[in-house]
């Protein structure tokens, strides 16, 4: 896809947000350690139901990064692979563990074809994974063209949107390198080819001042659809930009991507906010799952009194102050709630109620179209072991 740029999209029109009533969110501690073959580190949350686990129940899926380094070499003890892990999403039980090389950092579900998607090592030495989870099989895919420039750069968070994958560039070298890339997946030579969506230095429209600029983006990070009950932005992809403090609002993105760039801050002052998670109430009750990455905890809060609409977010400990509060789409203010937290990252929020907008549990958008051709959600053994013999995959099985 070719650059360009880039006008303010005009879809947006509320000038305020939805907020919560509460100042201090009620929760429970759904996951209190890692798991046994994990150490430390949750990340990133998305949720799946799968055909053979748990009783088809929808499952809770985070990556524990066990200390391996984000270039992906080993951790301190010699560890070389992440869990990819599943939870029942009511009591917290383990419900699988897979074991993915590298360092994890982006995880997204499709529940559409029955799996999951990770992409490791941030930094550099970047790869992606379809992650099976009912055989905890797993093929790797490499990137074509390589997103590493003179030793920099790596993939992190993943999102769909009508079928197609979009994966943040992380750690650039230099301010000309993509922001997202369109992936599209060629199983009969495991590669992942990449195509840029828009450029750190590509122009935006200013949601602060209203003015357009050219960005020069340093931290791609987290990638979020928005949902249809955002205030604003609503179908667009977001982009956190973490060391800059900035959100990258981008819609078009087949054509030529609008892009809208807003600055945020917090409780402290002159404090350059390194949001992590993004998530926005679909419905007007549910619940927000937290990772709290420093305490290796997965918290669950009522999210009673937050309308839809609500957005939230969180920051990590990386400026000595870890929050989860919400969002002012309009305006850029965080609003922290009461809540202690030693370092919060992943956010996902599950709507309650079965006729609830679910598309922002799973950052789907629209999957059911998904245009990157593999395996439909694997329901035996025997199946599976066929595609992979037959599309001449290499995989391999964890516990």
């Amino acid at each position: 896809m070719g650059l360009l740029v880039l006008i303010p999209s005009t879809a947006e029109s509320p000038t305020t947000s939805p907020s919560c009533t509460s100042t201090t969110l009620s929760g429970t501690t759904l996951v209190s350690s890692p798991p046994p073959g994990a150490t430390s580190s949750p990340d990133d949350l998305t949720l799946m139901a799968v055909k053979g686990l748990d009783n088809g129940k929808s499952i809770l899926w985070t990556e524990w990064q066990n200390g391996i380094n984000p270039d992906g070499t080993p951790s301190s003890t010699g560890a070389t692979q992440s869990t990819i892990a599943g939870y029942d999403l009511a009591t917290g039980t383990l419900v699988r563990e897979i074991g993915v090389n590298g360092h994890v950092d982006g995880l997204t579900a499709d529940p559409h074809a029955g799996t999951l998607i990770a992409t490791s090592n941030e930094d550099a030495n970047s790869f992606l994974s379809l992650i099976y989870p009912v055989l905890g099989a797993v093929a790797t895919y490499a990137y074509n063209p390589n997103p590493e420039v003179s030793g920099n750069g790596g993939t992190d968070s993943i999102a769909i949107l009508h079928g197609q994958i979009y994966i943040s560039h992380s750690n650039p070298n230099d301010v000309t390198q993509p922001t997202t890339y369109e992936v599209t997946l060629d199983q009969n030579t495991l590669t992942a080819k990449l195509a840029p969506v828009f450029y750190d230095n590509s122009q935006a429209a200013s949601v602060n001042t209203g003015s357009i600029a050219t960005m020069a983006l340093t931290d791609p990070d987290t990638n979020y659809i928005m949902p249809h009950t955002s205030p604003m932005f609503a179908g667009d992809l977001a982009t956190i930009s973490q060391g800059d403090g900035l959100i990258i609002f981008a819609s078009n993105l087949q054509n030529s991507p609008h892009l809208s760039v807003l600055s945020v801050t917090d409780n402290v002052k002159n404090n350059l906010q390194p949001i992590d998670g993004l998530a926005v109430a679909t419905s007007g009750s549910g619940t927000l799952y937290v990772v709290d990455s420093g305490a290796n905890t997965i918290q669950a809060f009522s999210t009673s009194g937050c309308a839809a609409g609500t957005v939230f977010v969180s920051e990590p400990k990386d400026n000595s102050n870890p929050l989860v509060g919400t969002l002012n789409l309009a305006t850029g203010l965080i609003t922290p709630f009461g809540n202690h937290f030693v370092s919060p990252k992943g956010l996902l929020f599950v709507p309650s109620g079965p006729d609830s907008d679910q598309s922002g549990s799973v950052q789907q958008g629209d999957s059911a179209n998904n245009n990157y051709g593999h395996l439909s959600p694997p329901h035996e053994l025997v199946a599976v072991v066929h595609f992979f013999a037959t599309a001449n995959l290499s995989f391999y099985l964890c516990g």
